[in-house]
């Protein structure tokens, strides 16, 4: 294993990178693959090539798959730098060192600008608040800074490099919280561990990562309790912890104190206080609570228009706006306006950013480095993930699988017994009216459908912070979707069978087995389709309650177009055009088709004329029905992914 600084020469045909022993240059960080990259010599040229690894690795700041090297190039792999000499490699640990440059950073919305050229820099080690009034692109500048949000014009730089190619070395927490509140402290930061580091990290050092970041925030003892339990601080410090299981060199975290009393806004902010640290990381947060900022190293002060009023030591932000307390700058900025403001600290500034003379790094990617994580891996740990969750809400599950059998009685007993006999079943068997048999059917089948879209209408909503943060470290968006999927696909087919038990166990169709079954599966790829309605409704809203109410909005047209209430082929148009694009018509064809629903109204010819069915509309075969179901399941999801890639990028 070479030592920092050792030259690794190119003697054979190939030296290997990576994090496992087994490699020529190893590089002990968390952030690193164990097969990471390697060098190799083809013919006259000598190539870099990436092994697939979690974090990607850079050339000269670009992230790179295959790229010819040449001597004085520098490869990043992690927080480490490797200058490569023509022959051989120096790797060098940048972990703590990274400066942090911003220069001409704006940004404009709608043609507003929010965020007006903006330059700073943050030294290793510095602990920095910005402050400022309301809507002074506070949150927006440090989004920018952290890679987050790329800024309309400007550049951000971490030693010289995009800020974007280096997503690994930078955490960041927003206002929201990040964690679930039915998780324990500990299984959340297991969790976050699993998502952002490289996927062939073994579990012992999970493990050390968990009881790392646990010691860092003083944390210990707490592991096993549910976040939903914790103190206000304490959940706090859970978010930041989901950040720091990567050791990222630099820290932002947006409003971090909000909501805790003046004692514990203390007790955070010595804490954060104690994770700047020059050996490992910088802290740059925002902040309203102007008790503790002496503690920090330096304070940004944010005008409005996005103006940077001041920068520099806390005490000289007292005399430069010549106040004798922090609360008092908020009420220096409404008297004076931002922009002057802006020309006094720059006419007087004596700590001129260094480096202006060089140029400013290319705006870097637009895709993050860490979205490596095999899809299927992510898939499998967020479905855990969401499953643990699903079960430990024990009332919302009571309530999702306590309606079953009260819906299904229900259903069961509008309806006389023998409800589904036939002509022919036995002497003295009065044979059941079609009418209330296509009526029994076309309850289950909106009942399948409320189940389905009450189960996705908030699953994405409720946690839009956690998906969005997640998705900003590298979780794919379609992996989010495919574990939504999975259990809520599992949940709404326990429902339906349940509810198929319960009604046929009092109203049986007596029809043969595969006939159950077949209907069963139907009514199954009926709730699955709205399962699809109800998570493009949680994709599109911006609160649960917006949720909530649209799900009537699903649902009237599943009752109003199916046919059972006004047959299709008495609908005048456009409405029987309108009826095939809803998902309840095409169930309730199928089902009907299952049980030979035409047979038993040409056994009624007075019924059937006057209901008006006609002898088309359960013609429809099962398999048909099914993949129309299908069609309609892939088109929702389809809605759903489109929606959840706006929200989440």
């Amino acid at each position: 294993m070479p030592n920092e600084d050792q030259v690794v020469r190119l003697r054979g045909e190939r030296v290997t990178v990576g994090r496992s022993n087994g490699n020529d240059v190893v590089l002990d960080d968390v952030n690193v693959s164990r097969f990471h990259a390697e060098i190799a010599r083809n013919g006259d040229l000598v190539e870099l090539r990436d092994l697939d690894s979690r974090c990607g690795t850079r050339l000269n700041g670009r992230p790179v798959k295959t790229a010819v090297i040449k001597g004085g190039a520098e490869i990043g792999i992690g927080p480490y730098k490797l200058r490569f000499d023509g022959a051989g490699l120096a790797p060098e640990n940048q972990r703590g060192t990274l400066r942090l440059d911003a220069s001409g950073v704006s940004m404009r919305v709608d043609g507003r600008t929010i965020l007006n050229d903006v330059s700073m820099e943050v030294e290793p080690g510095e602990l920095v608040a910005i402050i400022g009034a309301s809507g002074a692109g506070k949150s927006t500048l440090l989004q920018a800074l952290a890679g987050v949000r790329r800024p309309t014009s400007g550049s951000v730089s971490l030693n010289g490099e995009p800020v974007t190619a280096r997503l690994t070395d930078v955490g960041y927490v927003p206002q929201d919280e990040i964690v679930h509140p039915l998780l324990t402290a500990g299984e959340a930061l297991e969790y976050a561990a699993r998502l952002r580091l490289p996927d062939d990290t073994e579990t012992k050092t999970i493990r050390s990562t968990v009881k790392r970041v646990v010691g860092e925030l003083s944390l210990e003892g707490r592991e096993n309790t549910r976040i939903a339990a914790l103190s206000g601080g304490e959940r706090k410090r859970t978010g930041v912890g989901s950040e720091l299981v990567n050791r990222p060199s630099l820290l932002f975290l947006d409003e971090p104190t909000t909501g805790l009393d003046p004692e514990l806004e203390s007790q955070a902010m010595q804490l954060f206080r104690d994770l700047a640290d020059p050996t490992e990381r910088a802290v740059v947060l925002v902040t309203h609570a102007t008790k503790n900022l002496a503690l920090c190293d330096r304070l940004a002060v944010m005008g409005e228009g996005g103006e940077l009023a001041f920068l520099g030591k806390p005490e000289e932000a007292l005399h430069f706006f010549d106040v004798p307390a922090y609360d008092d700058i908020y009420t220096a900025l409404t008297r004076t306006p931002a922009r002057e403001w802006r020309e006094r600290y720059e006419r007087g500034r004596t700590d001129r950013r260094r480096g202006t003379e060089e140029p400013a790094p290319a705006p870097g990617p637009t895709g993050s480095p860490r979205a490596k994580l095999g899809l299927f891996r992510q898939v499998g740990l967020l479905s855990g993930r969401y499953l643990r969750l699903l079960v430990r809400d024990q009332r919302n599950l009571l309530i999702l699988l306590g309606q079953v059998p009260v819906i299904g009685f229900a259903i069961a007993l509008l309806f006389e017994a023998g409800v589904f006999a036939q002509v022919g079943d036995g002497v003295g068997v009065q044979p059941g009216n079609p009418d209330d048999q296509i009526q029994l059917l076309f309850l289950m089948v909106t009942t399948v459908i409320w189940f389905g879209s009450i189960d996705g209408s908030r699953e994405i909503v409720k946690e839009r912070s956690v998906a969005a943060r997640e998705a900003d470290v590298g979780v794919r968006p379609g992996a989010y979707i495919l574990s939504k999927a999975l259990v809520l696909f599992g949940l709404a087919a326990t429902q339906t069978l349940a509810l198929c038990f319960f009604v046929f166990s009092i109203r049986p169709i007596g029809e043969s087995f595969g006939s159950y079954c077949a209907l069963a599966a139907l009514l199954v790829l009926t709730s699955w389709a709205a399962v699809g309605v109800g998570l493009a409704i949680s994709a599109s809203v911006r609160t649960e309650d917006q949720a909530t109410s649209l799900i009537p909005l699903t649902l009237i047209p599943q009752l109003l177009f199916a046919g059972a209430i006004v047959p299709v082929a008495q609908m005048v148009e456009p409405i029987a055009s309108i009826s095939n694009i809803v998902p309840a018509r095409w169930s309730l064809a199928g089902v009907g088709s299952v049980i030979d629903m035409n047979e038993r109204l040409a056994d009624a010819p007075r019924l059937a004329d006057f209901a008006g069915y006609g002898t088309s509309f359960f013609e429809l075969r099962a398999g048909q029905a099914a993949g129309v179901l299908m069609i309609f399941t892939a088109v929702a999801f389809a809605a759903v992914a489109v929606r959840a890639l706006r929200r989440l990028s």
